[in-house]
C-alpha cells in the first residue's frame, strides 16, 4: 500500500512532463519551415508528385504577370542551377517582389512543369547580414 502511495505522484508528474513535452514540440514544429531548393525539386519530383511540397528560391525578375481582377499570379522561381513556373491564385503578400527571396506551398507536377502554389511566404531579409 505504501509503496502505491509514493508511485502515483511519480507517474502523475511523468506524464504532466510528457504532456507539457508533447505540447511544447508540437508547437514548434508548426512554426518550423522546411522546404525544398528548385534543383532539388526537380531532381525528387517522381518522389512526391501531386502531394504538398515546400519550395523556396528566388523570384526571377522578369518573370513577373500579376493579374488584379482574377487575383492571378504566374512567375519564375530560381536557385544558382535551375528555374520552376508557378501558378498563384490569391491574396499577394505586400513584401512579395521581383528578385526577392520566398518559400512556397504547393503541389509540383513533373507533366505540366509548373509548381501549383497554395501559399506564398516572403522570406524576410536579415537586417544583420
Amino acid at each position: 500500500m505504501r509503496k502505491q502511495r509514493k508511485l502515483k505522484p511519480v507517474i502523475i508528474c511523468i506524464a504532466g512532463v510528457l504532456v507539457i513535452g508533447y505540447l511544447v514540440y508540437a508547437g514548434i514544429r508548426d512554426t518550423m519551415t522546411y522546404y525544398l531548393t528548385v534543383s532539388e525539386v526537380l531532381a525528387k519530383a517522381p518522389d512526391f508528385q501531386d502531394e504538398p511540397v515546400r519550395v523556396g528560391g528566388s523570384v526571377s525578375p522578369a518573370s513577373v504577370k500579376w493579374d488584379p481582377r482574377a487575383l492571378k499570379l504566374l512567375f519564375k522561381i530560381e536557385d544558382d542551377r535551375s528555374t520552376i513556373f508557378v501558378d498563384y491564385t490569391g491574396v499577394v503578400p505586400d513584401s512579395f517582389k521581383p528578385g526577392s527571396e520566398v518559400v512556397l506551398e504547393g503541389t509540383y507536377s513533373q507533366e505540366k512543369e509548373i509548381f501549383q502554389a497554395t501559399s506564398i511566404m516572403p522570406k524576410c531579409a536579415s537586417k544583420y547580414e
